[in-house]
C-alpha cells in the first residue's frame, strides 16, 4: 500500500464532535463486543458474528452465516490495513534509534486496534467523501450486512416492525423509548414514508450516518440512540462563524 504523508495522520480532527460520538458508539457497542477492553480484536469480530447470527437465527455453516463471517473478516482486514498505514507509513510514524534496530525484522502486525485508531480511520475515509460510492467497497458491504440482519422476512424492504425489533434486540433502545424512537426513526429513514426502505435507500441513510456532522439527518436513526432532541424541539439554524 502506498504511503500518504499529507497532513500527518491525526485524521480524527476532521470528524465533528457528533461524528466522534457516533463512531465511538459503533466501536463500543458492536466492535469491542467480546470483553470490552477498549481494543478491537479478532475475538470481537467473532463475537459480533455470533451476536448478529443469533438475532437472525443463522446457524453456523449456513449461507448467511458464512457471508456475514466473510464480510466482517474482510472489514477487519481492511481496518488493519488502514491502521498499519497510519502506524508505519505516515510522517509521524516512529523511526529507529539504532542501526541494529533498523536492520532487524520489522514487526508490522496489527492485531489490537484502539478507539483512537478506529476514529482516525473514519476521519480519513470521511474526509472529502460525499456518499456511499466514495467509500471503499468494504464499507458498503458492512452496510449491506446490517440491512440483511434487520430484514427478518427477507423481502428486501425494511418495515416499521423490523426497525423496532432491531432497535430492541440489537441496538439497545430503552423499552420506554422504543415505540417513539422507532416511529421517528422509521419516519426519518423513509422520508416521511415517501420511500420504501430498500437496500439502496438504506445505504443512502447508512452513508448519512457516517458523514452527518450534526443531529439533523436520517442517518442518525441507523442506530437511533443518539441525541434525539429534534423530536420535540424546532430546528435550530447553525450560522457560520464568519457570519456572526
Amino acid at each position: 500500500m502506498a504511503c500518504d504523508n499529507a497532513d500527518d495522520k491525526q485524521y480524527v480532527k476532521f470528524l465533528s464532535t457528533f461524528q466522534i460520538e457516533k463512531f465511538t458508539y459503533m466501536f463500543n457497542s458492536f466492535f469491542d463486543d467480546s470483553n470490552g477492553d477498549g481494543l478491537l480484536q479478532k475475538e470481537d469480530v467473532d463475537a459480533l458474528i455470533e451476536r448478529l447470527s443469533k438475532y437472525r437465527g443463522w446457524s453456523s455453516g449456513t449461507t448467511q452465516y458464512n457471508r456475514t463471517h466473510d464480510v466482517l473478516y474482510a472489514f477487519y482486514d481492511c481496518l488493519c490495513d488502514q491502521v498499519r498505514q497510519e502506524k508505519f507509513c505516515s510522517s509521524v510514524a516512529p523511526g529507529f534509534d539504532t542501526w541494529e534496530e533498523a536492520k532487524s525484522v520489522y514487526d508490522m502486525s496489527v492485531e489490537n486496534i484502539s478507539l483512537n485508531q478506529w476514529l482516525n480511520m473514519w476521519g480519513r475515509l470521511c474526509r472529502g467523501t460525499a456518499g456511499i460510492s466514495g467509500f471503499p467497497i468494504w464499507v458498503s458491504l458492512l452496510g449491506i450486512i446490517f440491512f440483511e440482519v434487520i430484514d427478518r422476512d427477507e423481502d428486501g424492504i425494511l418495515e416499521f416492525d423490523e426497525i423496532k425489533n432491531y432497535y430492541k434486540g440489537l441496538v439497545g433502545v430503552k423499552e420506554e423509548d422504543l415505540y417513539v424512537v422507532s416511529k421517528e426513526g422509521y419516519r426519518a429513514l423513509t422520508a416521511n414514508e415517501g420511500y420504501m426502505l430498500n437496500k439502496e435507500n438504506y445505504l443512502f441513510c447508512f452513508a448519512n450516518f457516517l458523514l452527518g456532522r450534526d443531529i439533523y439527518g436520517c442517518g442518525k436513526y441507523i442506530f437511533g440512540v443518539f441525541d434525539n432532541r429534534e423530536m420535540t424541539e424546532s430546528y435550530k439554524i447553525i450560522y457560520n462563524e464568519e457570519d456572526e
